[in-house]
């Protein structure tokens, strides 16, 4: 199994997802099986923010060839285009870990193969 897997499961709970859910189409439908992926938040609708209990619940959702890329998906679906809760910059997400170029276009949220995990770009920059 590609580590990136758990770990992106990981990255979506830190973003306040309380239910995660994996599945694939019917194969006694046809080809092609598709893959999903899909989260639930409790948001604040004052704030629009993830709360811990409570709040209106939103779900989003995201499909791919395989698991991996349904949960890859769903996590750029979820991390793209927010603010960083740390530095507050616009955030992106990047499946691997070539972050050069985003870098200088928000917080980059990226593959640490060396940690096994998705890290914020201004990890560590902070006191």
């Amino acid at each position: 199994m590609d580590p990136r897997f758990g770990a992106a499961i990981q990255l979506l709970e830190r973003t306040g997802a309380r239910q995660f859910r994996i599945g694939y189409s019917d194969p006694d439908e046809g080809e092609p099986v598709v893959w999903y992926a899909t989260a639930t938040w409790g948001m604040n609708p004052s704030t629009g923010k993830p709360m811990a209990k409570g709040g209106r619940l939103m779900h989003e959702a995201a499909a791919g060839m395989n698991g991996l890329r349904a949960v890859l998906r769903l996590c750029e679906t979820v991390i793209d285009g927010g603010e960083c809760q740390h530095c507050g910059l616009p955030t992106i997400f990047v499946d691997d870990s070539d972050t050069t170029l985003l870098d200088r276009m928000g917080c980059v949220y990226a593959w640490d193969p060396e940690l096994a995990t998705f890290r914020r770009g201004c990890e560590g920059d902070q006191p």
